[in-house]
């Protein structure tokens, strides 16, 4: 699309890795830049642009098909048949998994947790149980050990024990894939067709977006400041987890063969936003549904309200407070844009699904706060 190879760019930067780290092909990168010439002239920024990786793949985009480049490779090269991952019963990233697992013959098993009821999550849990994933409901977030447990020892009885991918496929595999992304941003600076941010905005709720691009950026020898946005709890979704993540991330480089001598981190390079994230995650705010109309009105960007609508309300309010004047910011879509039917043409009626999953269909949709 920009005139860069599909292969990782990873293994440009860290040549030694090439052959020990595990990749297979599933996006369309590099992902493009797009100028918000209205929005920023709305904002009162003459240098706003967005990176879209909504478009990282032409049926189901989003940030996880980067991880799960890494991830499922992973998995293929462990001769794995099953996948076992958790998330909320709307999860983008169990969808995301069961959909680029199927495609490469593996099946997902999923532990999901309660959040709250909201259209998209629906879409999504249907979506992702026509596309065959086996759903575990966790009533609480204490109860998803035991289950995680159960259900490899099960497995491994079998002979047949799953490929584990936590939350969000925020380990330091899946890292990986957004450690490529800071490098493809620094690549596109290189060829002008951005300027260099002085800061980037992304949502944070495993962690591993935004910890991958801390990571990139700095590999890429940018100064760009990444300003994660809290979308989660403040007990997962904050600096020192994303640091932890990094350490480790750049432990599994090492391991991996990569010469890391010229790339260290610090605490003070995760930097969190936390006052845009509402009530929680899927607490959708006011400002951040106003933050997905101006998106889609002035540039015809598709944002979300669990994720990217509160990572731009962050944008504009900074923007609001001429704290952005005069600076070149960029904000990561790491939502699919792609209409989702079209990957299950055919919905199961909710009353299918397992019964202790009915209470998603039956409870009020929240709505967005103050």
């Amino acid at each position: 699309m920009d005139g860069f190879p599909n292969l990782p760019l990873i293994f440009n930067f860290f040549p030694e890795s090439q052959g020990k780290i595990s990749w297979i092909s599933l996006g369309e990168f590099p992902t493009p830049i797009q100028k918000l010439e209205k929005l920023g002239a709305r904002l009162g920024l003459n240098q706003l642009y967005c990176k879209r990786d909504d478009l990282t793949h032409s049926q189901y985009g989003g940030n996880k098909v980067r991880k799960l480049e890494f991830l499922l490779a992973e998995a293929k090269k462990l001769n794995k048949k099953f996948l076992l991952t958790l998330g909320a019963w709307g999860s983008n990233h169990i969808l995301a998994t069961t959909f680029f697992g199927k495609q490469l013959g593996l099946k997902t098993i999923a532990i999901m947790v309660p959040q709250p009821a909201q259209e998209y999550a629906r879409k999504n849990i249907l979506i992702t149980y026509a596309l065959g994933c086996e759903l575990n409901y966790a009533k609480i977030n204490l109860a998803v050990p035991a289950k995680i447990i159960k259900i490899y020892l099960n497995g491994l009885f079998k002979r047949e024990p799953p490929y584990f991918i936590w939350a969000g496929g925020s380990n330091p595999l899946g890292t990986l894939g957004y450690v490529n992304a800071g490098l493809e941003i620094g690549e596109q600076v290189k060829k002008g067709i951005l300027p260099e941010p002085d800061y980037i905005f992304c949502a944070v709720g495993s962690c591993g977006t935004f910890t991958g691009l801390v990571l990139g950026i700095k590999r890429a020898g940018l100064k760009s400041k990444v300003l994660g946005v809290r979308v989660y709890e403040k007990w997962a979704s904050n600096a020192k987890s994303a640091y932890r993540l990094g350490k480790r991330a750049l432990a599994l480089l090492k391991a991996r063969g990569a010469k890391l001598s010229d790339l260290k981190i610090s605490l003070s390079d995760f930097l969190v936003l936390h006052q845009y994230a509402g009530k929680g995650y899927a607490h959708f705010t006011k400002v951040g549904v106003e933050a997905m109309k101006m998106a889609y009105e002035l540039e015809g960007i598709k944002l979300e309200g669990t994720y990217t609508g509160k990572a731009l309300s962050a944008l504009i309010d900074l923007a609001g407070k001429n704290e952005l004047k005069n600076k070149v910011a960029l904000f990561i879509n790491s939502y699919n844009s792609n209409p989702i039917e079209k990957i299950a043409p055919v919905l199961p009626d909710w009353r299918e699904l397992p019964k202790e999953f009915h209470h998603c269909f039956l409870e009020q949709i929240l709505e967005p706060e103050e």
